[in-house]
This record gives C-alpha cells, structure tokens and sequence, in this order.
C-alpha cells in the first residue's frame, strides 16, 4: 500500500535516467525529490520528503522509499538511503541542484511522466 501512497505523492514528477542514476524530477518546477543510481543507492530531498508524513503517517520514511524504489524502478535493494542534509551534521545539497537538472531533463532519457 505504501507504494501506491508514494506514487500519488509523486503523481506530477517524472523518472529521468541519466548517466547511470535515476532522478525523480518535478520538471515544470526544475525541483528533484529522489536520486538512484543503478545500484539502488539512493539520496532522497529532505525538505520534500519531511512532508510525507503528513500526507501518510510513516514510521520509517527511509524504509518506504527504498521500497518504492525497488517497486517503480526496478533497481536492486540497497542498504543505502540518505538525505541530501542532515542538519549540524552534513549538506550535499550543492550536489544536486543547478544546472545538474536541467541537464538531466534535457539529456536524460524520460522513463514515466511528461516533460
């Protein structure tokens, strides 16, 4: 059930695969919400997905993404999920925004969604 909950949490974002990761993508707002590579190794957006519990109570958020990779992607399970952030700890938020995304909806081919 999770899975379907996270598919309707993500209905107006699209799956890009670009240069062997997986970017789920909001492409009108240039915003992305998940990055997987091929592996299954995932970073997640923190700020967006410290929501979800609001919108579904979930005790273990990590957990529930990692299955919803698995289920819409296809990867391999990983041990691997973290936040782009944790605060007073580390930020790799630099990692994924800018041009970053723009390339990747540009060159990246579009898997599910619109552009």
């Amino acid at each position: 059930m999770i899975n379907d909950v996270i598919d309707k949490y993500l209905k107006k974002y699209s799956v890009y695969h670009y240069d062997g990761w997986y970017w789920v993508i909001n492409p009108s707002k240039r915003k992305w919400v998940l990055c997987v590579a091929d592996s299954g190794y995932t970073f997640f957006n923190r700020d967006f997905w410290i929501r979800f519990p609001k919108f579904y109570p979930s005790k273990d958020i990590e957990k529930d993404i990692k299955s919803w990779v698995v289920y819409k992607l296809g990867v391999p399970k990983s041990r691997h999920c973290y936040p782009d952030y944790i605060p007073m700890d580390y930020d790799w938020r630099d990692e994924f925004e800018g041009q970053k995304t723009i390339d990747i909806i540009n060159k990246g081919l579009l898997v599910y969604g619109k552009q």
